[in-house]
């Protein structure tokens, strides 16, 4: 009797045993699966974080040149305008100019050809 209890509780043993065994490789392979999950999930943390900091350096840059062309395009207006105060002040000695060689070319009409002498209007 004593024998067969001990037969009886050593086949419980060996079937908890290997029950047991499943169970550890169940929990290895799930273990190993975890793992697996964090370090993909710690790559792409990784890849992320560099995508994060190569888009903040584009956008630095990017502000950058956009503060370099506000300053050119600054720049170029206020040559523009320079050059527009220059055209106008050119534009009205050109018309003084050419006031004053009309009214040379009046004057020897008068004395060179007195036909073509307009005389100036009286004020």
């Amino acid at each position: 009797e004593l024998v067969v209890t001990l037969k009886k509780e050593q086949f419980d043993d060996e079937s908890k045993k290997e029950y047991c065994a499943v169970q550890f490789d169940q929990s290895d392979d799930k273990k190993k699966a975890f793992e697996r999950s964090i370090a993909d999930l710690e790559t792409l943390i990784a890849e992320t974080k560099e995508g994060i900091a190569t888009a903040t350096e584009e956008i630095a840059a990017l502000m950058k040149g956009i503060s370099e062309l506000d300053k050119s395009v600054a720049e170029a207006t206020e040559m523009r305008q320079a050059e527009n105060a220059e055209y106008k002040d050119l534009m009205a000695s050109n018309g003084a100019a050419k006031e004053l060689i009309l009214f040379a070319r009046n004057r020897m009409n008068k004395f060179y050809n007195p036909k073509l002498y307009k005389a100036a209007p009286k004020q």
